[in-house]
């Protein structure tokens, strides 16, 4: 991966040791938080967790055997309501597959969990207990990896964005700027410049904040970079004037640039998540906000590399603009 996935660790108290050896397994691999550091003063529990599911790309929650029950005339060990609370909370907002349940052998298997594969490691007693853990966060692991080719719909709209952007906008505009290549349509540029495509390179830049306007980002860059416009005839949709880097505009290559505008909706959509009313950026804002620019970005390079007009013309940077 790229990145390190941000990962929330929950557990009972009395789980806390099994919680520090899990995220001792995952150094390197992920940013771990526990529960004990997750939380806000001044708040519920129940408000810092539903306050925070969308800052987390995974989340582990691990369930020992610290209570005993009984159940239909047998009497049984079982881990804290607490922890599955948490363990469906973060199900219902990450989806599932995103969330594991590592239970402690011999306990008690809620009903609606049966038939799901689930870790177990043994008690935190057991003289092969840290090998066991290994062997469960190595599968973990391998799931993570696995699942990181893919692309969820979530609390927030990247994914969506990114998709919009690519199919609506990008694809009908490299496949109609090849068609006027292959007609060999004459373009003009700043000073009445006339030419013919004869290469075609698309870039975007995704700004590596959102802090500011997308328009504001856009006319600040055409003018520190003498951007020029370059208006393009769409298939089926509206004209739309293009920045092209002129600098590059040589021997016939067209190099095209474009910031997404529909970026300002992302920064709106992580603001009303994060019930913003201040000024400046809390620590998790910042996280949500670079998680959600790169979750953009590598949405559309997914898309780019996989359709047959956009691969090897279109690529993707994050830029300090």
């Amino acid at each position: 991966m790229d990145f390190l996935p941000n990962i929330f660790i929950g557990s009972s108290r009395e789980g806390k040791k099994v919680t520090e050896k899990v995220i001792e397994q995952l150094k390197g691999f992920a940013d771990c938080r526990a529960w004990t550091e997750a939380f806000e003063i001044g708040k519920s529990n129940f408000d810092n967790l539903t306050g925070q599911i969308a800052f987390y790309d995974y989340a582990i929650l691990i369930a020992t055997a610290d209570d005993v029950i009984t159940s239909r005339k047998k009497q049984q060990k079982t881990g804290r309501d607490n922890v599955l609370f948490e363990f469906g909370l973060f199900s219902g907002g990450l989806g599932h597959s995103k969330v594991f349940y590592i239970l402690e052998k011999n306990t008690k298997i809620p009903s609606d969990l049966t038939g799901i594969t689930l870790p177990f490691v043994p008690n935190r007693y057991d003289p092969n207990f840290d090998i066991h853990i290994k062997t469960c966060v190595d599968e973990i692991k391998k799931h993570i990896l696995n699942k990181e080719k893919t692309f969820d719909l979530g609390f927030l709209p990247s994914t969506a964005l990114a998709y919009g952007y690519f199919s609506n906008f990008i694809v009908r505009t490299v496949e109609r700027l090849l068609e006027d290549k292959v007609k060999k349509k004459n373009f003009s540029l700043a000073g009445n410049r006339k030419f013919q495509i004869q290469d075609l390179k698309f870039t975007i830049l995704i700004p590596n904040d959102l802090s500011d306007d997308m328009f504001s980002k856009v006319k600040a860059k055409r003018l520190k970079d003498g951007w020029g416009k370059l208006n393009v005839v769409r298939k089926e949709i509206r004209d739309y004037d293009f920045s092209v880097d002129i600098s590059k505009a040589v021997n016939g290559e067209l190099h095209l640039v474009d910031i997404p505008f529909t970026l300002n909706a992302l920064n709106k959509a992580v603001e009303l998540y994060s019930k913003k009313q201040h000024i400046g950026k809390t620590v998790k804002e910042q996280i949500l906000e670079e998680r959600e620019i790169r979750n953009f970005k590598r949405t559309l390079e997914y898309l780019i590399n996989g359709n047959a007009f956009t691969k090897g013309i279109v690529n993707v940077e994050i830029v300090d603009i």
